[in-house]
C-alpha cells in the first residue's frame, strides 16, 4: 500500500486535531494517508518546500472571517504557484470567494455543506488523476535513467570516456538520451494511466499547448472564430533559416476545415436510430476508416469531437496566420497519417469496373 502525504494548513487547533484523527492512516483507494498539519500561515510555505507532499489543505481564512479574518489560504496559494507545483484543496467553512478557482488541480470544499466526507471525495479525484504523484514517478524514472547511464555505460566503459579527455558534455548526451527514452508506452508506465495498451486516449493524439513563439507546422489546428482549420501545407516550407539565407518558400498555407461530429450524417443516423449499423458507420468515421476523405479530432478539453474533410479546404496567406489562434497541434504519428490520408485522398486514380460475369463464364 502506498503512501499519500498531505499537509493540512489550519490555525484553529480543534479543527485541525480533529481531521488528523479522522484522515491519518485513513485509506483512499490503495493510498494510505500520512497527515501532517501546521498552525500557522507564515510557516506554511517553509514546510511545504522542505517535503513533497502530494497534497496541501488549505483553510481559507486566518481567524475568524465573521471579525474581519484574512484570507491568508490565497496568498498560499500564490505562493505555491510561484515557487512549486503541488494540488491544492480549500476547505473552510465559507467558499463563496474561491468557488471560481476550481480546476483540475485545485479543489474547493465547504465545510458545513460537503464536510470531510466532500473532502475526501475531492482527495479521491486527485489521487484518480494521477498528478499529485507525478513528480514522484518522473523522478523516480529520471533516477534509475541516471543510475543505469552513468554506472552501466559511462563508468563500465571508462577506457573510452577518460577523465583527461573532457571534450564534451555527458550531461548532453544523458539528457538527450532521456527525452528520447520518452515513448508514449514509457509515459504510460510512468504516469501508470491503466489504460488499453492497444487504444490510445485522446489527449495523445494532440501537443498542446502551442508554442506561439515557434514557427507554425503542419498539422497544427488554428481558430478563426468559431471555425477550426488544420494546416496541410508541408512543415518544411516554413522554415526560415537566417544563417544560411534560406527563404521561407510558403506564400499561401493550404487549410483543411472542420466541422462539428454532431453535425455529421453518421453521428445524426445514430443518434437517431442506434441500430447496429448505424453504430459500425459511426464507428468507422471515429476510426478515421471511412475512407481517406475524412479524419476524425478527437474531443480534448481544448478542442470538441470534430470532423476534418479534406474536399473542404481554403488557401491563405502566410501573413493572415496572424489572425488565427493557435489552439494545439497533432502530434506524431497523427499529423503523419493525417496528412498520408490526405495524399492518398488526392493521389488516387480511379478505373472503369473490369466486367467480372465475362471472366468467371470464360473460366
Amino acid at each position: 500500500m502506498s503512501e499519500l502525504k498531505l499537509l493540512y494548513v489550519e490555525d484553529d487547533k480543534s479543527n485541525r486535531e480533529d481531521l488528523e484523527k479522522i484522515l491519518d492512516g485513513d485509506k483512499i483507494g490503495e493510498y494510505t494517508i500520512s497527515m501532517e498539519s501546521v498552525d500557522t500561515f507564515e510557516n506554511a510555505i517553509d514546510i511545504i518546500e522542505s517535503k513533497a507532499y502530494h497534497i496541501i489543505i488549505l483553510d481559507l481564512f486566518k481567524g475568524n472571517p465573521q471579525q474581519g479574518g484574512k484570507e491568508e489560504g490565497l496568498d498560499i496559494l500564490t505562493k505555491i504557484q510561484q515557487n512549486f507545483f503541488v494540488p491544492v484543496i480549500f476547505y473552510s467553512g465559507n467558499t463563496k470567494h474561491v468557488q471560481d478557482l476550481k480546476s483540475q488541480i485545485v479543489g474547493v470544499v465547504t465545510k458545513g455543506d460537503e464536510g470531510v466526507e466532500g473532502l475526501k471525495t475531492e482527495i479521491g479525484r486527485l489521487v484518480q488523476s494521477n498528478l499529485p504523484f507525478l513528480k514522484d514517478r518522473v523522478h523516480e524514472y529520471l533516477e534509475s535513467e541516471f543510475k543505469t547511464y552513468f554506472w552501466d555505460i559511462i563508468h563500465n566503459q571508462r577506457d573510452k570516456f577518460k577523465p583527461e579527455a573532457n571534450d564534451f558534455s555527458l550531461g548532453y548526451l544523458m539528457l538527450r538520451k532521456f527525452s528520447t527514452s520518452l515513448s508514449k508506452e514509457k509515459i504510460s508506465q510512468v504516469i501508470k494511466n491503466g489504460e488499453s495498451k492497444d487504444k490510445v486516449h485522446p489527449m495523445e493524439f494532440y501537443l498542446y499547448p502551442t508554442d506561439v513563439k515557434l514557427e507554425f507546422e503542419s498539422g497544427e489546428i488554428l481558430q478563426k472564430g468559431k471555425d477550426v482549420y488544420v494546416i496541410l501545407t508541408p512543415s518544411c516550407d516554413f522554415i526560415e533559416d537566417l544563417g544560411t539565407k534560406r527563404v521561407r518558400s510558403v506564400g499561401k498555407v493550404l487549410l483543411a476545415k472542420t466541422s462539428l461530429l454532431s453535425q455529421n450524417d453518421s453521428y445524426i443516423k445514430y443518434t437517431t436510430s442506434k441500430t447496429e449499423s448505424n453504430k459500425n458507420r459511426l464507428m468507422r468515421l471515429i476510426e478515421s476508416r471511412k475512407g481517406d476523405r475524412f479524419f476524425f479530432l478527437p474531443q480534448t478539453p481544448f478542442i470538441e469531437n470534430r470532423i476534418i474533410d479534406f474536399q473542404d479546404k481554403e488557401m491563405v496567406d502566410y501573413g493572415k496566420l496572424k489572425d488565427f489562434y493557435r489552439i494545439a497541434k497533432l502530434d506524431s504519428p497523427f499529423a503523419e497519417s493525417m496528412i498520408s490520408s490526405f495524399i492518398r485522398y488526392y493521389n488516387r486514380i480511379g478505373y472503369p469496373d473490369i466486367d467480372s460475369d465475362l471472366i468467371i463464364r470464360n473460366l
